[in-house]
């Protein structure tokens, strides 16, 4: 069988994804556009190894490679890439960018490697590196790709190295905001973007999380809470936020208090255009962001009152 580009194989992901799946088009925002039953899938998947590979303690992605005799480089490749996944010879090779994730150790590292091991251990892409009918796999590890197959790793190794019963008792006892998103981040060695997404996938509470790069809007990822209370479009442009907003501040290159990050109140109608000041869904909402060094800054909202109390409003129901 040929051999097919990137692209192709996107493409035939996707057709296979709408026969299985159908199309999911009423979902919290975020970069992944997975159905439900297919997230639910993947991650069953993944924590499923966590739990075989490693019951206790932190996930070592590394172990679960070196059981299925993986075999690793760690070294600097430049900006092409942060992990690739490679098949020759019969046997599958993970490559692992410090150029772009520091340390081999490192958090962003971390989710590389498990990154990877989600284009193993799902079937349709391993059976097609394997076959020799799809490239290599060269993953960004930033959750932006509209690639279905990048997407499904992302989620794999969100599920893989925060399995979800260990997450959801941890998340539970954290703090609100980014202070509990700081804290999980440490207690699992992930990113804390990776985290505070882990945090709105599950809906743990109300929240939206909003990812800029030093000079635009990437992308943000919704609470399911967030999403059913019709808090769904965000300000999109840097200009358009306050001067002196936490976001602001940060994306101005502001050196942050010694917690580290900005924080201040704010409403629902500063972020969320279609809110109008002083109508009822004009809730107190928490502003916090913080720097994420060459990778941008990391916003993080939710309400004051620790969830949202609009009733059953038209205004509300239909706001989209």
């Amino acid at each position: 069988m040929a051999r097919m580009s990137g692209r192709q194989f996107d493409r035939q992901i996707r057709r296979r994804y709408r026969r299985r799946f159908g199309e999911a088009p009423d979902l919290p925002a975020g970069p992944a556009r997975l159905a439900e039953s297919r997230k639910a899938e993947i991650a069953e998947l993944a924590e499923a190894l966590a739990g075989e590979h490693c019951p206790a303690g932190s996930i070592e992605p590394g172990r679960i490679a070196r059981a299925k005799r993986i075999t690793m480089s760690f070294g600097p490749y430049g900006e092409a890439f942060d992990g690739m996944l490679e098949h020759k010879a019969g046997r599958f090779h993970l490559f692992c960018n410090l150029d772009r994730v520091g340390r081999g150790d490192a958090p962003r590292a971390r989710f590389t490697l498990a990154h990877e091991l989600g284009h193993y251990y799902i079937d349709e892409h391993r059976l097609a590196l394997a076959a020799g009918r799809a490239p290599a796999h060269r993953s960004l590890c930033d959750h932006e790709s509209p690639n279905l197959a990048e997407q499904e790793a992302d989620h794999f190794a969100a599920n893989l190295l925060m399995p979800g019963v260990r997450f959801l008792d941890k998340a539970r006892a954290a703090p609100p905001g980014l202070a509990g998103v700081i804290s999980l981040a440490k207690a699992f060695g992930t990113s804390l973007t990776a985290a505070a997404i882990r945090c709105a996938a599950a809906d743990v509470r109300p929240c939206a999380v909003v990812k800029w790069s030093w000079n635009r809007y990437a992308w943000k990822w919704l609470s399911s809470s967030t999403f059913r209370a019709r808090f769904r479009r965000t300000v999109e442009a840097p200009e358009k936020l306050p001067p002196d907003s936490p976001t602001a501040r940060a994306l101005a290159r502001q050196a942050p208090p010694q917690r580290g990050y900005f924080q201040a109140g704010t409403t629902a109608s500063a972020w969320f255009p279609r809110v109008k000041p002083g109508e009822f869904r004009d809730v107190i909402l928490i502003e916090q962001a913080i720097p994420l060094g060459r990778f941008g800054v990391l916003t993080f909202l939710y309400p004051e009152a620790g969830k949202y109390q609009l009733g059953d409003s038209a205004d509300a129901r239909t706001d989209k």
